[in-house]
């Protein structure tokens, strides 16, 4: 017994070890008013200077992580553009350890830690999606639709009942960034919710009556991995593109008016859009799954900020029909807003932030028609940011799966 305590104590600190440290780094809001303060901003990110945590916004709170030393030389600068600096975040890695310790915690509680209480890793979150497979043969199908760089299975899990005839049908992916980590667990938190709860009516039961569900729960299994395992902030996926630098970020890589404007051409930045349109392999494995396929919406979740963002992001020109695409989607937020009283912001991302081109949400409206294409930023606003607590994870999975349900009734 105290052998194999002790080697579990030398498992952990060798992991510990092995884990990006963050001593030293803290989180500014800024607030950039107009095009010259976005162009400083992205030139402090691509000669990583700086680490953009949320959505550049015009007008709004923008949150950049920088290294201590750099607050005497920054500061300064920030507030001579009037972009109203302020520390949100003074030790991010007091956080960090703040955030591991808990997960040990949970771990050790073992048997009453489920999906809706702690952020899974890519191997726990993969086991528990074939359990659920198999708890619920009826309703659940699980499809391995590509490998990724380092040969991770990229997981849908189809839902539906038997019962109906023609369906709708709704493709949503969670995780494109790995650091995002309150996105799969959403995601598991609605795979869970639809499958536990169709035997009690209600809900569960009229979306899957009259829904095909097909939910990707980690887009990016390898940059997810990594960010459990390696580097808690780490955004992009795991190919290597060049000496030195790893992974291309797969929400600048997808074909629809890619490299147009807003993603980088440098290999080592966080949104560097890779060497070709649909380079990845996440890509070309959600192309191949949906290409084909008549599909009634799409939905993209990432985090944070609480946007609920329509096409497009490659320019400030209106998407086909706007203002409809708006009013259904407005119905989701009231549902959303309703449960915990937080308000998203509604609208093209390109109009309300700066136009980001090879977003996933352009590619499936303007490449596969997909008129019902959206990007939703989940929760906080600010707080801790990407290190949501695990008691976030119902908080915003409950308000999500209310929003959803009200969204998929009203198509």
């Amino acid at each position: 017994m105290y052998v194999r305590c002790l080697l579990l104590l030398i498992a952990v600190i060798v992991a510990d070890a092995s884990k990006k440290r963050y001593d030293g780094k803290i989180v500014l809001s800024v607030e950039p008013s107009e095009e010259a303060h976005f162009q400083f901003l992205s030139y402090l990110e691509d000669h990583s200077q700086i680490d953009i945590w949320n959505e550049l916004a015009r007008n709004t709170s923008v949150h950049v992580m920088i290294d201590r030393n750099n607050q005497t030389t920054l500061m300064p600068i920030f507030e001579s553009l009037n972009m109203k600096p302020k520390i949100m975040i003074n030790d991010i890695q007091r956080l960090l350890d703040g955030e591991e310790q808990t997960l040990r915690t949970l771990s050790r509680i073992g048997s009453g830690r489920g999906i809706q209480d702690s952020f899974y890793n890519y191997d726990q979150l993969t086991a528990w999606l074939k359990q659920m497979e198999a708890d619920f043969p009826t309703f659940a199908k699980l499809i391995s639709i590509g490998k990724t760089y380092e040969n991770r299975d990229i997981w849908v899990m189809k839902i539906t009942s038997p019962s109906g005839g023609t369906k709708k049908t709704a493709m949503m992916d969670f995780g494109i960034h790995a650091r995002e980590w309150i996105s799969p667990a959403t995601g598991a938190y609605m795979i869970n919710e639809f499958l536990t709860q169709y035997s009690a009516g209600g809900d569960a039961k009229t979306i899957m009556d009259t829904w095909e569900l097909h939910i990707v729960p980690v887009l990016n299994p390898d940059g997810y991995a990594y960010s459990h395992s390696n580097d808690r902030m780490w955004r992009k996926n795991r190919k290597p593109v060049s000496a030195g630098c790893v992974g291309v970020d797969l929400n600048r890589n997808f074909g629809h008016q890619w490299n147009t404007g807003g993603s980088s051409a440098s290999a080592c930045a966080d949104t560097f859009h890779g060497g070709s349109r649909m380079s990845e392999n996440e890509a070309k494995a959600l192309e191949k799954y949906m290409t084909g396929k008549t599909w009634t919406t799409y939905l993209t979740f990432h985090s944070y900020g609480q946007w609920w963002f329509t096409n497009w992001g490659y320019t400030t020109v209106d998407p086909p029909n706007y203002a409809l695409l708006k009013q259904k989607a407005q119905i989701g937020l009231n549902a959303i807003q309703s449960v915990n009283g937080r308000r998203y912001t509604l609208g093209s991302s390109a109009q309300l932030l700066y136009i980001a081109s090879g977003g996933s949400e352009d590619w499936t409206a303007g490449s596969l028609g997909i008129f019902y294409s959206y990007c939703l930023e989940l929760p906080p606003t600010g707080g801790t940011g990407f290190i949501a607590p695990v008691s976030e994870i119902k908080r915003t999975g409950a308000e999500t799966f209310v929003g959803m349900v009200a969204y998929f009734k009203a198509l």
